[in-house]
C-alpha cells in the first residue's frame, strides 16, 4: 500500500533532537504495539472488548522511560519521573487511545490510503532537504519506534482516525455568548495597538484563545464521557 515509502534514498544522521520524542510520543505511546497475540494470562488491559498485553504496556513503559530520559538530558524537564507515576501514565494513556479508536468506529470514522502515505510523507521526522527519505523513514521506525514499516502504518492510521474523532468533537463546539463577551474583556486588558490592524487581530487572537480552551474542555468531557461508559479493569499485579 505504502510502497513507495520503502524505497531507498539518502542516509541521515541517526541524532534526532527533541522533536523526533514529541511528536514521536504523541502516536506511537498512545498507540501501543498492537496485533500480538497474548495468551489470556497476559492481558493486563480490559477496555470494553479491546484488550492490552503486558508485552504491549513493558515496550511503551520502556518508551515513555526513554523519553524522559532524553528529555532530562536535554534540560527540557530537571526532575526523575516516581516509578508508579510512569506506570499509570502508561496505562492511562493506553487506555486513552483505545477510547478514542472505539469513539472513531462509532462515528464512521475512515482513514484512506493516500491520507495515510500524505500524513506520513509530510511528518518531518522522516523529511530530508524538505522531502521525504526512505532510509531515513526506516532508520526512524528500527531506532526509536521498533516497529517494520507495516506495524508502523497500521498504529499511525489508528492515530489518525483518533485524531479526527477528537477533530469532530472540537469542531462541534461554538463559543456562546457569555464567552464571546469574555474574549472581549481579555481584548480590552491588553494594551491598546499603535496600528488599527493589530487591533483587529488581537481580537482574533481572544476569540481562539476562548474557543481553545472550549475546545479543551469539551474533550475532557467527552473523553471522561467514554471511560464512565466502557468497563475498563487494570491488572495491576502485572504492572
Amino acid at each position: 500500500m505504502l510502497k513507495v515509502i520503502r524505497e531507498s534514498a539518502i542516509e541521515r544522521p541517526w541524532f534526532y533532537r527533541t522533536l523526533m520524542f514529541l511528536i514521536a510520543a504523541i502516536f506511537v505511546v498512545t498507540m501501543g504495539w498492537w496485533g500480538f497475540e497474548e495468551n489470556k494470562e497476559d492481558i493486563i488491559v480490559r477496555v470494553g472488548d479491546d484488550k492490552v498485553s503486558r508485552s504491549e504496556y513493558l515496550q511503551t513503559y520502556q518508551f515513555l522511560t526513554e523519553r524522559y530520559r532524553y528529555l532530562k538530558q536535554e534540560g527540557a524537564i530537571t526532575a526523575d519521573i516516581p516509578e508508579d507515576q510512569l506506570k499509570q501514565q502508561t496505562i492511562d494513556q493506553l487506555i486513552e487511545s483505545r477510547l478514542w479508536m472505539q469513539a472513531a468506529r462509532e462515528m464512521g470514522v475512515v482513514v484512506t490510503a493516500n491520507e495515510l502515505r500524505d500524513a506520513i510523507m509530510k511528518h518531518p521526522d522522516f523529511q530530508h532537504n524538505g522531502k521525504f527519505d526512505p532510509v531515513q523513514y526506516k532508520q526512524v521506525l528500527a531506532r526509536y519506534h521498533h516497529k517494520t514499516p507495516e506495524q508502523f502504518e497500521a498504529s499511525y492510521k489508528a492515530f489518525l482516525m483518533q485524531e479526527k474523532a477528537r477533530m469532530l468533537v472540537r469542531e462541534s463546539v461554538a463559543p456562546t455568548a457569555d464567552e464571546l463577551a469574555m474574549a472581549q474583556v481579555i481584548m480590552a486588558s491588553q494594551p491598546t495597538p499603535a496600528v488599527p490592524m493589530q487591533d483587529s487581530a488581537q481580537t482574533e487572537r481572544a476569540l481562539q484563545a476562548v474557543m481553545n480552551q472550549k475546545q479543551q474542555r469539551a474533550l475532557m468531557a467527552y473523553q471522561e464521557g467514554l471511560r464512565a461508559g466502557t468497563p475498563i479493569s487494570v491488572r495491576r499485579e502485572l504492572m
